[in-house]
Formats: C-alpha cells, structure tokens, sequence
C-alpha cells in the first residue's frame, strides 16, 4: 500500500516497445531515483499473453518484469497504466485499438474508419456493455502480475464519447462513468491493488474554466459526488499543462470532496510552476480549514514514447546544458526548475 505520509514524487511515462523499457531503466539509474523520484507511472503498450491479439506494442511480460527489478532496487514504486473507457486510439483522431476493432460491439461512437477531428478525438469503449471486462480484467491482472505492483492507474481522461450509441442513449453519462469507476475499482481491490485515475472527468468545465480536455463538458462531472462508486481512496491526478492566471479550483475540490491529489504538469516550466505555487496555496487551506483530503506531492508526465535519443535530451535538460526546445528536453527543464521546491514539499 502506498504510505501517504511520505511526499510522492512521480513520473509518468509512455513506454511502447522493449528498448524503451531499458531506456527508462537508464532514466530512472541515471537521474529520477538520484533526484528522489519514489513512484513511476508506467503506460506500457503491452504484448498479452492472455490475448495476444489485442497487443498494443512489444513490451513483454519479461520486460515489465526487468523494469519492476530495477524500480525495486532503487526504491521505487511501480504504477502500471492500461488507459480504460477512453483513449482507445492509436493516437488522436486515430483507428481504434486491437480490442475495439476485432469487437466493435463495444464501439461507443461508430464513426467511419477515416474520420478525424471534428468527427472523433479518440475511441472510447461501450460504458454499458460489460463483456469489455472479460478482457481488460485478465489484460489488467496479467500487467499488474508482471510488474508487481502495489497501484494500478486506469486512465479514465478524455473521454468525449459517452451515452451515445444504442446500449448507453438516453442513460445519465454521470451514472454511467460513475459506474465505471465502481467496476475497475472493485476488480482492483479484490486483487489488493489501489487503484489512481486522472481527475479531469470529474471537473465541470465551465463553472472553473478549464478546456473540454483537462475538464468535462459531456456531462460527467456530477459523478465527483457519486460518493458509493467514485471512493475517496482513489488517487487522484490532477493534469493542467495550460497556464489558468486565476487559478486551479480542481485541487481544492478534489481535497475538500476528500481525495489524495496528485498535481501532475507536463512540458511549459512557467506554466507547471505557476500550478504548483496553487497547488501549495490549497495545501495551506487544507490545514486551515480541516479539509478532508489531501495533497499527496507531485507528478512529472511526458508523453512521447521513450527511446534512448530522448533519454540523453531528458538528462542534459536536467542537468541544465543546452538539449534544445523539443519535449524530451523540456519536460528535464520543468523537473530541473520545479526540484528545488519540492523536495522542501512537506505532506
């Protein structure tokens, strides 16, 4: 279980073939466990044992294996991540993945197979149909076998696609993500896992002035107060990568609804700075006023798949030597100006 009494510092990756695994073992050797990182998110596009033919990438159960050895070895909690519900694209406005395109029963919006944006962002899967899980829960248990975890993130961002085809038409999109949130949840929990998600669904868009990616518009967001499904033990990762002057309400919702809160930046060093001066605002508050929940640290995430090019961008950028302006090195330039502050963050 995690011990929330330590500050959790975190990075997110995707990792998407093999060698990106030994590339993040170098990462995690060369610069996050000597800088004190003691949690890495893992979204690993897998090689199934159970269902070979739902693979995503060419990380076998042996991979994730290796990388869960080195975590263990330097302290590190292991925290795989298999996107649910939502993102199931390959990319952006992409086909959808293995799973949804050998079953399109579980196809929440049939758009045509060329379709881009406007007509769909990505694929989300069927919120009423259940036999989804006859093959995420073994692709869940299989990943969380492998890398020996303690913590299991869901996903659950972005979803755009909701009570829309014929099974979920006319059903409240807050029901049905709540509903969601419930069934991953309790699978975790019978296998002793914790389980984190990302926050963004359940924030109400206009009312605290987010976009419709980092909040919800489709009217899912009334699901925060679904306290019977949406727990108060799960994690929480509250991603916002564009600069909000007047604030981010979303941390102090979160901790006043009861929750342990993760903000989590990405690649703009003023912007992830801007957002953890708030969130260190809504941490006093939290001890002031006695609210229930918590600020538990902070997350790092990057979001292109690693390989060693971009490892060696990530360790000057750190280190504070020339690497350019791609995202590699400037998701090292937002760690390398956000380290000094947070290893003086106290939970």
């Amino acid at each position: 279980m995690f011990d929330r009494s330590v500050p959790f510092v975190g990075f997110h990756t995707l990792v998407a073939t093999r060698e990106g695994i030994d590339s993040l073992i170098r990462l995690i050797e060369e610069a996050l466990a000597p800088r004190g990182f003691n949690t890495i998110i893992a979204e690993m596009r897998f090689q199934f044992r159970c269902f070979p033919e739902y693979s995503s990438g060419t990380i076998a159960f042996e991979d994730a294996a290796r990388l869960a050895d080195a975590c263990e070895k330097h302290g590190i909690r292991l925290v795989p991540l298999l996107p649910c519900l939502g993102h199931q694209s390959d990319s952006p406005w992409g086909t959808p993945l293995p799973l949804l395109k050998l079953h399109p029963e579980f196809v929440e919006n049939p758009v045509a197979p060329d379709a881009t944006w406007p007509e769909i962002y990505h694929h989300s899967w069927c919120a009423s149909n259940d036999d989804v899980y006859k093959y995420i829960f073994p692709m869940m248990d299989e990943i969380a076998e492998a890398t020996r975890c303690t913590a299991f993130h869901v996903g659950l961002d972005e979803v755009f696609d909701i009570a829309m085809c014929p099974r979920c038409k006319g059903k409240d999109p807050a029901a049905l993500f709540a509903r969601t949130v419930k069934i991953l949840h309790d699978h975790l929990a019978e296998k002793g896992l914790e389980m984190m998600m990302w926050g963004d669904r359940l924030l109400n868009s206009k009312a605290m002035g987010y976009q419709m990616w980092e909040a919800d518009r489709f009217g899912m967001y009334p699901a925060l107060h679904m306290e019977d499904q949406v727990t108060r033990d799960i994690m929480i990762c509250d991603w916002h990568y564009d600069l909000h002057s007047a604030g981010y309400p979303s941390v102090e919702t979160f901790i006043q609804e009861g929750f342990y809160v993760l903000p989590s930046v990405f690649h703009v060093a003023d912007n992830a700075e801007h957002f953890w001066t708030a969130a260190l605002e809504a941490q006093y508050l939290t001890k002031r006023y006695g609210w229930p929940g918590r600020l538990g640290g902070i997350l790092f995430t990057n979001w292109t798949p690693l390989n060693d090019e971009y490892v060696d961008n990530l360790l000057k950028a750190m280190k504070g030597e020339e690497a350019g302006e791609e995202l590699d090195a400037m998701v090292g330039k937002v760690i390398r100006r956000l380290e000094p502050r947070v290893k003086k963050f106290k939970v």
